[in-house]
């Protein structure tokens, strides 16, 4: 990209960010109408970005090397300095961002009364995570972002309180010895795969292959016996159970938005967020899709595959929403079926096949080459959710 057209880009960047802050009654108007809000609602929102923040960070995406720099050139001592930098850029984008919604939330519904505690909460946070990022990973370590985004549904929350605890642990954990220096060639070479791995196939659009990859399951007879089927779907959700920790993240989230812009009806936010969370889930299923060798494998028809696969999704997504409703998000009835067109918008997402390149539909429009035909094919799937939603919002209320 051009300097020119990066500068663009910022400057259009900076202009959408920076709505709310200089034309503030018409976003307030869009996102809270009439509805009363109190100032905890922008706490609510720091903390769900500070959860998210933390869990970003703790994935330690900044320990990558590329194999051939560490055979004929890694002798200068410079890669501690450079793994280091890595982790505190990444570390500084994820809460920045954070605290952007925080200040965009504090100016639309107001601050907290007492400011001093969500910035010691932010600080805190901020430092621990930075500090857990930098030493070797610990049994249970991945719950610990729960924390903050527990304390933006709990309203009378003592923040100072965990603010102190995060300091003091962060305090605990700064002898450990910095990965950057320790990490071994298997572990640097294990993350620059991955990257690689992601960054192929964003410049493809092939982006279901970044869904997470599966584990092991200790199933012995996984694919014995009837209703086959069945068996590899459910064996697909097993084998990403590391992934349950995102649907949890986006539940307390989707409480955290609801609580700060009631305006929003629960049709949009559970439906959204039923479709963020299933997703990871069906990886399995657009595993078979991207590789035609494994979809011959699996003999069943197509719309055995995609009506199990939505039976499954159905179970899950039922759950995630009995917990989002226990969190205080109303449910009705537009958003029970909100959910469910989440979950088949899931399984038309994943059931599409490889992106053909050869029927990209260019159409010149106001002097723009704009694909349609491939715009076509990725919106497979979102078209359904969003149509789906905005008919799912003029269901009537039946409880």
């Amino acid at each position: 990209m051009k300097r020119p057209d990066l500068w663009l880009c910022v400057f259009v960047v900076a202009g959408v960010l920076g709505s709310p802050l200089y034309n503030t009654a018409l976003v307030r108007a869009q996102l809270i109408g009439d509805a009363p809000v109190g100032p905890l609602g922008s706490v609510a929102v720091l903390c769900a970005g500070l959860a998210l923040a933390w869990r970003a960070t703790l994935r330690r995406g900044h320990l990558w090397a590329d194999p051939a720099a560490l055979t004929w050139s890694d002798f200068d001592g410079r890669r501690p300095a450079v793994l280091s930098r890595r982790l505190v850029f990444g570390w500084g984008a994820r809460f920045a961002v954070a605290g952007y919604f925080f200040v965009v939330a504090g100016v639309l519904i107001g601050f907290p009364p007492g400011v001093v505690g969500p910035l010691a909460l932010y600080v805190g946070v901020a430092v621990l995570a930075l500090v857990m990022a930098r030493r070797r990973p610990f049994p249970g370590e991945s719950l610990l972002p729960l924390v903050p985004a527990v304390l933006g549904v709990v309203s009378d929350a003592p923040l100072w309180i965990f603010a102190v605890a995060a300091f003091v642990a962060a305090a605990g954990l700064a002898w450990a010895p910095p990965l950057a220096q320790t990490a071994g060639r298997a572990t640097l070479v294990h993350h620059f795969r991955e990257r690689l791995v992601r960054r192929t196939s964003t410049a493809f659009l092939d982006v279901w292959a970044l869904l997470p990859a599966g584990r092991r399951v200790p199933w012995q007879r996984a694919f014995a016996g009837r209703f086959v089927v069945l068996r590899y779907v459910l064996v697909g959700v097993l084998a990403r159970r590391h992934a349950l920790g995102l649907p949890v993240f986006l539940g307390l989230a989707v409480t955290a938005a609801h609580a700060t812009f009631p305006a929003v009806t629960s049709v949009w936010l559970l439906g959204l967020g039923a479709y963020l969370a299933l997703l990871p889930f069906a990886a399995p299923v657009a595993q078979l899709h991207r590789v035609p060798g494994l979809r011959r494998w699996l003999d069943a028809s197509e719309t055995r595959l995609r009506l199990t696969t939505a039976l499954v999704l159905t179970v899950l997504g039922a759950g995630w929403t009995s917990v989002v409703w226990l969190l205080g998000v109303p449910v009705t009835f537009g958003s029970v079926v909100a959910v469910l067109v989440a979950g088949y918008a899931v399984v038309r997402t994943v059931s599409r096949g490889p992106l053909d390149f050869s029927v990209m539909g260019l159409v010149l429009y106001e002097g723009v080459l704009i694909p349609a035909g491939l715009v076509r094919q990725l919106a497979h799937g979102p078209d359904l959710l969003l149509v789906g939603l905005f008919v799912c919002g003029f269901l009537p209320p039946l409880w």
